[in-house]
């Protein structure tokens, strides 16, 4: 049932994220970063695209992807045995050294927040005794959350001519990982004590937004010669989540400046409603007298607009006429749809919020029993005539053999 809610919302958000929002934005940003996405959190809309699907190299907001990972297929408490090859890494370093043993929580910090390339490699190979194979299991969860035009090579950024994303991927996976209750503590925390085997020191945040933007609270800054500039930001004002991805800018200052202006833009144009709350319930079904459900909202649903306009929005149930019992409670039945100033701009599937057992049917016998019991007799009429008409030909014969027999008697022989 999870699986089928989670399809169902990206189903739902890859509808929303194509909405026209351009067409009726004012006053958009002048930005100098070439590639650049604005997305709302919470409804998944595009609130601002600039390149948004040419491919740039990502630099270190490649890690979010190794986070998320590391999240998903470890424990924090893992303990984790630094080799050679993650020793060897150039770049931002936590210093770990061959054989250090460190718990993946401190690489996780160390990798978000100093952007160890030497702990990203040491993650990549406590879950998939590789960098290649971690490679392959970075590209799956991007194709599973739908970041069609990205390739991973590694798991911290340094470059690779075959190691790409987009401005719109990027920010997909960044707001997936923007949902993992831990990964959102470590990305907006600003300083962590750090204790390693050859270095002692305190780790601190190096993405400037969580210093210079009123609600930023993520999520990680990247640089290479060849990405040059690189960031995904995240901030909250009011109730209301943005992110935002920015690629290949010239200068720190630049791509700071371009970040602020992007979400200043988004949180003064733009508006956020929940339109749709999950476990609300919406209407009921019933059977007969004593069988029926609540029928319930999947999952909670957003709508960006334009503080300029002001859509009209609207919602109508549609229930599926095929829902019978016996249901299970998850069951979708239906779905409530929404539509802006007469057009339709999304919908959430409707569930039963609990057990509908089958009817009872005749003598007590569930519905369903008593079916297979018709099932059973239908033949039963076929079988009676049959057996008459077969009874009535051999009465007829019988009846035919006594009087030829008595015929048989009564002749007088010559």
């Amino acid at each position: 049932m999870l699986r089928k809610i989670l399809i169902w919302m990206l189903t739902a958000f890859l509808v929303i994220s194509i909405l026209p929002l351009f067409a009726f934005a004012a006053e958009e940003p002048v930005l100098r970063s070439r590639g650049v996405l604005l997305m709302d959190m919470q409804s998944g809309q595009v609130l601002y695209g600039k390149n948004e699907n040419e491919r740039f190299y990502p630099a270190s907001i490649t890690k979010i992807m190794t986070a998320i990972l590391a999240l998903e297929h470890s424990s924090p408490h893992d303990q984790v045995k630094v080799s050679r090859l993650a020793m060897e890494q150039e770049g931002n370093r936590v210093y770990l050294v061959d054989g250090e043993v460190q718990s993946m929580e401190n690489l996780l910090y160390g990798l978000m927040l100093n952007s160890g390339n030497d702990a990203a490699v040491a993650i990549a190979e406590h879950i998939s005794g590789s960098v290649e194979s971690f490679a392959e299991l970075m590209n799956e969860k991007a194709k599973e959350l739908g970041a069609k035009n990205t390739h991973f090579v590694n798991p911290n950024g340094l470059h690779d001519p075959n190691h790409y994303t987009t401005p719109y991927d990027i920010t997909l996976i960044a707001r997936y990982a923007m949902n993992h209750p831990k990964f959102r503590e470590i990305v907006k925390t600003e300083t962590l004590p750090w204790h390693g085997k050859e270095w002692e020191s305190v780790l601190y945040n190096i993405n400037p937004m969580l210093y210079n933007y009123e609600g930023a609270n993520g999520v990680k800054t990247g640089y290479t010669d060849q990405a040059r500039q690189t960031m995904v930001v995240s901030a909250s004002r009011d109730g209301r989540v943005l992110i935002g991805t920015l690629m290949e800018a010239d200068l720190k200052q630049t791509i700071r400046e371009d970040a602020a202006a992007l979400l200043d833009y988004g949180f003064n144009q733009f508006a956020t409603k929940q339109l749709a709350e999950r476990n609300q319930v919406v209407t009921t079904l019933s059977f007969d007298k004593k069988l029926s459900t609540d029928v319930i909202i999947a999952f909670d649903w957003y709508y960006s607009f334009a503080k300029s306009q002001g859509p009209s929005i609207q919602s109508q149930i549609h229930l599926n006429p095929a829902a019978q019992p016996p249901l299970a409670a998850g069951t979708a039945v239906g779905t409530l749809e929404f539509t802006a100033d007469g057009k339709k701009i999304g919908s959430v599937p409707l569930l039963t919020a609990k057990d509908v057992a089958a009817p009872p049917g005749f003598l007590g016998i569930g519905i369903s029993k008593l079916f297979i019991w018709w099932y059973l007799l239908i033949p039963l009429p076929f079988l009676l005539f049959g057996f008459l008409v077969v009874r009535s030909k051999v009465r007829a014969a019988n009846q035919m053999r006594v009087q030829n027999f008595r015929d048989y008697q009564n002749q007088n022989y010559y």
